[in-house]
């Protein structure tokens, strides 16, 4: 199927078109609640998506809070030949625009109407390699990233809208002030790629931040234990500006100079200062000494 300029069809019509039609957003209330702010602009609809091209055919695009299918309109165009497309949306009250562009389907496109904080990729069907695609919500964007991360063997490539703040997080490097425990897990897991930010003028109703677009290609590495790696950064990272040493001695009661000595780590080194890589030895090699102890 393939969605024509706006203005051939009742399918076609521009998102703040449907938006009025359909007073998509008489319940303000609700649509904060939701952290909804819809992207207008069609071209930077189609340039977001044009940055997860190539999409194999035998690949299953997701994407989160589709809304009034502004993006979802993209993706059809623009990868027409992908198995599947599934749009996750908690907010039922779209399903009259849905089923709108499901009438002009061809049976590749399906709707959930679910939490997406509680969908696990892994039950998605068809069971294929998964692009994700998406404008996330403000107020669960970095929650659902995490989440993939942790659950990343399906996933083949991310491209994602974050508030601009979020997007200097998990792209940041070591020594700058963004630089965190989203940067961190985010970089252990996959290639991260900043590409553009957008105004929050082309948004409706404009948000009071701007946004931005990254890239995320899995790594597909080995973390022996995740959960360990997220404990590990909590307590840096919330002590940001003390020595490593001096976290690690509170929080593992161990004498940390030797550890430190076995991952090139300068005993003065502080959390904001030690790259993502170095985070995962010294994860492995503190649950191994933590694992002696017990």
């Amino acid at each position: 199927m393939i969605i024509n300029e706006p203005g051939e069809g009742a399918a076609d019509l521009t998102i703040a078109q449907i938006i009025k039609m359909y007073r998509l957003l008489s319940n303000r209330g609700r649509a904060k609640s939701l952290g909804q702010h819809f992207l207008c602009d069609a071209s930077l609809l189609r340039k977001i998506v044009a940055c997860a091209l190539p999409v194999d055919d035998e690949a299953h695009i997701v994407e989160v809070g589709p809304g009034p299918c502004g993006l979802t309109r993209e993706i059809i165009n623009l990868c027409s030949h992908c198995e599947a497309i599934t749009c996750i949306e908690k907010d039922e009250s779209f399903k009259p625009v849905h089923d709108m562009l499901l009438t002009n389907s061809d049976g590749r496109l399906k709707f959930m109407y679910a939490d997406a904080m509680k969908v696990q990729l892994r039950s998605l069907q068809p069971d294929l390699p998964i692009t994700i695609v998406s404008n996330l919500p403000y107020n669960v964007g970095t929650q659902l990233l995490i989440g993939w991360l942790k659950n990343i063997s399906r996933i083949s490539k991310m491209v994602l809208m974050f508030q601009k703040e979020v997007a200097d997080r998990i792209c940041a490097s070591p020594g700058t002030k963004q630089y965190g425990r989203l940067s961190v897990i985010s970089q252990i897991m996959c290639h991260t790629e900043r590409l553009f930010d957008v105004s929050s003028a082309a948004f409706y109703p404009p948000p009071k931040v701007d946004s931005t677009v990254v890239r995320l290609i899995p790594k597909h590495c080995v973390v022996p234990d995740m959960g360990k790696l997220e404990t590990l950064t909590a307590h840096c990272f919330s002590s940001r500006r003390k020595q490593l040493r001096v976290i690690l001695k509170r929080h593992y009661h161990i004498q940390p100079d030797e550890i430190l000595e076995q991952c090139n780590i300068d005993k003065n080194a502080r959390p904001e200062n030690v790259a993502p890589s170095t985070f995962l030895e010294l994860s492995e090699k503190l649950a191994l000494v933590t694992e002696e102890r017990d």
